[in-house]
């Protein structure tokens, strides 16, 4: 099987964010906020995998020209 995904970089506040609005709420276990930091640090896997190298990137360089593709 392949699957496809898309992500969209925005900016947010906590306050912006209901999982009650979501359109799959019940697959949402829970959410928080991560800094760069504890992405890198963490023993969970992140995905996509790469995301955390292209946030760094992105916080250090600014958005690339082309949208990023992340396998």
């Amino acid at each position: 099987m392949r699957q496809v995904e898309k992500y969209f970089l925005t900016r947010a506040s906590p306050d912006d964010l209901d999982i009650t609005r979501a359109t799959q709420t019940d697959t949402i276990q829970s959410i928080r906020w991560w800094s760069l930091s504890e992405l890198r640090s963490t023993a969970e896997t992140v995905y996509p995998l790469g995301l955390v190298d292209l946030l760094a990137d992105v916080l250090t360089n600014g958005l690339p020209d082309e949208p990023a593709l992340l396998q």
